[in-house]
């Protein structure tokens, strides 16, 4: 299975090889550099968190499939939670549906909650 991802755009942008961004990520070859670009698997979370300091851009841009899987993972652990809290009216029930709230509003496709 392929996954989608922008290494390859932001890395030619600044003009840098496969070994040059290797070498900045702290890896020997350039073959996890080249692997990633192919859609060959997925980014360790500090590969991707170093990605995101060498271009200044989120791992969610970066990576989006990567995000998109996680980021439904979370928010349907949030539904069940917010059944969780169905006909809670204590202050720290309201406190997290504040927060499954906020997240909602953060998500790129609401439809999808």
């Amino acid at each position: 299975m392929s996954h989608r991802n922008y290494l390859s755009l932001h890395r030619k942008r600044w003009a840098l090889s496969q070994r040059e961004l290797a070498l900045l990520l702290g890896h020997a070859s350039r073959s996890v550099v080249s692997r990633l670009e192919l859609g060959q698997g997925r980014p360790s979370l500090p590969f991707a968190i170093r990605c995101e300091a060498v271009f200044g851009v989120g791992v969610a841009e970066l990576f989006p499939d990567l995000f998109e899987e996680n980021h439904d993972v979370v928010m349907r652990h949030a539904a069940r939670l917010d059944q969780q809290l169905r006909g809670r009216v204590d202050a720290g029930a309201a406190r997290k549906r504040a927060l499954l709230l906020e997240m909602i509003g953060r998500t790129p496709n609401p439809d999808i909650v």
